[in-house]
């Protein structure tokens, strides 16, 4: 909004910009619940935001009977990575199931292979991040995966990654 300017606008009665707005989207955890999660989503389709970010880190930390694993479990801050692999697809699936494909979801949790990438994408998301991934792989895991998700579009006859989303598999 424009609050005032010098040909009499005032700040009590703003004038809506002209410009195209910034896409917006939202970054959500994988420790909400469904119920949480369906009121963000309710609020996002409300307010049009541009999309989804399926997962965050995750404040939860999975049990181990590895001392090293228990070690960096117990470290304070988000975990990422392959402990949250499979709760960000779950994410993913729900929200894409409950939206019916409304809102783009970029996947993230856990990405570490064109499989984990397919997964993400099959269960809803119209794009994927890979960070943790990255660390442990290297820069070649994204021409990896690259090459990869081309490999699954050709065996099962798709020309694009938008008819994959949200196919289940």
């Amino acid at each position: 909004f424009r609050v005032s300017s010098s040909r009499g606008q005032s700040a009590a009665h703003p004038k809506p910009e002209t410009r195209n707005p910034k896409p917006l989207l939202v970054k959500v955890a994988p420790d909400l619940s469904f119920d949480a999660l369906d009121e963000i989503l309710e609020l996002a389709l409300q307010r049009q935001l541009a999309g989804v970010v399926a997962t965050n880190t995750t404040i939860t930390r999975p049990d181990s009977f590895d001392d090293r694993l228990r070690r960096i479990y117990s470290e304070t801050g988000g975990l990422s990575g392959r402990p949250l692999r499979a709760r960000s697809t779950e994410v993913i699936r729900h929200i894409h199931n409950q939206t019916r494909g409304a809102l783009p979801i970029i996947g993230v949790g856990g990405i570490l292979s064109c499989e984990d990438a397919w997964e993400k994408i099959t269960a809803g998301a119209s794009l994927v991040q890979v960070y943790t991934g990255l660390v442990y792989e290297g820069p070649a895991l994204v021409k990896h995966i690259v090459r990869g998700l081309h490999r699954k579009l050709r065996e099962r006859g798709m020309d694009s990654i938008q008819q994959a989303v949200g196919t289940g598999g």
